[in-house]
């Protein structure tokens, strides 16, 4: 029996595992996730290059973009690779800003953030390889019980104005992000076994984007906390 998943995105690709004379394959996906990361390198890198053009708006329509994009593409796997690519350009949009936001009050932490983050992914797999963390589906209702309560949290650091608990909040949700990261893994090994058709890859490797944009963020966050200390 599958797994349910905690990823919105890759819960719906479950729905497209029917079995394929060309299977998606661990390599098919990697190439696809490397794919929309360069894209959302080279959209952050003309956002910067323009900046004088881009305003507030643009960086909300940008959100709005991504998040639909994501859903659409989530749900259709004929639209998924061009979704997936006008997520990847407005991801870069938003992710240049906010990495020059942070560089401008903390020098040599956007390079230090991207280590980071490729370090934690490195980690991931690893443990996930070696299988040192069983992912299974009490696995599974860790992640949401610990996602819901970094939401609850999130919110009342906010409305409380806590200046400690979100401290605590992003210590956690960089936690999460990297195990939601092993849950991620454990979903393309189900697609991939199953022999699932190649064009479901291009929904894994949005859903795995995702995963890895939430982790650079909380790296951001994290090491501007350390950095102030």
């Amino acid at each position: 029996m599958r797994m349910g998943s905690s990823n919105p995105v890759f819960r719906q690709a479950s729905t497209y595992t029917y079995v394929s004379d060309r299977p998606v394959t661990y390599t098919n996906i990697a190439l696809k996730t490397i794919f929309l990361l360069a894209i959302a390198a080279v959209s952050a890198f003309l956002a910067l290059e323009n900046l004088e053009n881009i305003n507030f708006g643009w960086l909300i329509g940008a959100m709005v973009i991504a998040f639909l994009a994501v859903i659409i593409g989530m749900r259709s796997v004929r639209l998924a690779p061009v979704f997936a690519v006008i997520y990847a350009m407005a991801e870069g949009l938003i992710l240049g800003i906010v990495s020059l936001l942070y560089a401008s009050l903390y020098e040599g932490i956007v390079p230090t953030a991207i280590g980071t983050t490729f370090i934690v992914f490195i980690v991931m797999l690893l443990l996930f390889s070696t299988n040192i963390i069983k992912v299974n589906q009490r696995f599974a209702s860790f992640l949401v019980v610990a996602l819901i309560s970094v939401i609850i949290m999130s919110l009342l650091s906010i409305f409380l104005n806590i200046g400690s608990l979100y401290y605590i909040v992003v210590f956690l949700s960089a936690g999460l992000s990297a195990f939601f990261l092993l849950w991620d893994f454990q979903r393309i090994k189900d697609f991939v076994d199953s022999g699932a058709d190649h064009q479901v890859g291009w929904i894994l490797s949005l859903g795995l984007m995702v995963t890895i944009v939430w982790i650079y963020i909380e790296m951001l966050r994290l090491l501007a906390i350390t950095s102030r200390r």
